[in-house]
This record gives structure tokens, sequence and C-alpha cells, in this order.
């Protein structure tokens, strides 16, 4: 497989020519047809997949929600919600029958899928107190404090993996 990029001198270079890289796109761009075949495997492990998984529940939300207050004049919209934490608890704390009992997340348990992989969110309507005369149920209050809440909590997903990252850098060395 050919790349359509090549990192060199600290500059990512495509078809379109040289542009000026950040280092994360550098060390992304450089190490990736490396790494990513042992990395598959390394990110199986729990912590990186509820990372993934709160992050991709965090985006699918904001798109409702925006979603939610583009509708704000639709008659008849009913405003919608999706929940997460109901089946991330329930896959959190799953016990299938014949598996080892572990006391930390990493020991092995016999597990082949992990049940984080399995984790849905849920769409929901949201029921407001208050419907508008058309029967809009879109609260616009309601539904920006929610966009608000959903952002800090995508940041702190965001901040992590990010923190996670900087340990198997450190862990990880530079083939030196």
């Amino acid at each position: 497989m050919q790349a359509d990029h090549a990192c060199y001198n600290n500059q990512i270079h495509s078809k379109s020519g040289p542009e000026i890289a950040s280092s994360s796109q550098t060390l992304l761009v450089e190490y990736y047809p490396k790494i990513s075949s042992f990395m598959s495997g390394m990110f199986e492990n729990n912590l990186f997949t509820l990372i993934q998984k709160t992050l991709d529940f965090r985006t699918q939300r904001q798109d409702l929600l925006t979603s939610n207050i583009a509708n704000k004049d639709t008659p008849g919209y009913k405003a919608e919600d999706m929940v997460f934490e109901k089946s991330l608890e329930k896959a959190l704390h799953a016990e299938e029958p014949g598996l080892l009992k572990t006391t930390n997340y990493r020991h092995f348990d016999g597990r082949n899928t992990p049940p984080l992989k399995l984790v849905q969110a849920q769409r929901i309507h949201s029921a407001s107190p208050f419907p508008d005369f058309d029967g809009n149920t879109v609260d616009l209050d309601r539904e920006m404090a929610k966009m608000a809440e959903n952002q800090l909590m995508y940041n702190a997903s965001i901040r992590m993996l990010t923190h996670q990252f900087r340990m198997l850098k450190t862990a990880i060395p530079q083939g030196r």
C-alpha cells in the first residue's frame, strides 16, 4: 500500500506539495504505517474502548441536539436525546457464565469480545413539560444546556485519551 503522504524534515509532503506540520501530524503520518497493526491490538483494552465509545456517543449526541435546535420551528417536531449511561453501566458490570473473576479490568478473564464493544446509545424522545401550540417539543434553553454539558464531557474524554497517548509515548522508546 502506498501512502498519500510522506514526512521528513518536519514537513508533510503530499501530491499537492509540502506543508508545515504540527508535531502530532508528523508523528501520525511518519509512524502510522509502521504501527497501525500493532496499535489495533493494543487499543482493544477496556480503557481505550471506553474512551472510543464515549467519544462516539458524544459526537452522535451533539449531532442530535443540533438537529433538535435546527427543527425548533418545525410544527409537530419531537425533540430527541440519547442515553448511554445505562447501557454502559450494564456492560461494565456484565458477568457471563464461565468467565474468570478478576479484580482489575487488565486481568485476563477469558472473554473474547469485551462487553464495551457491544454498548450502543439509545434514542429517546425528550419530554418537554411545555410543548409549543403546534406540538413542537424543542426547548431551546434546555437543548443549549445539553449541548454545553455534552461538549464539556467530550472535552474531558479527549483529555483522558491525550493522557493515555502521553503515557504510551513515555513507555515506548522512540527507536533510540
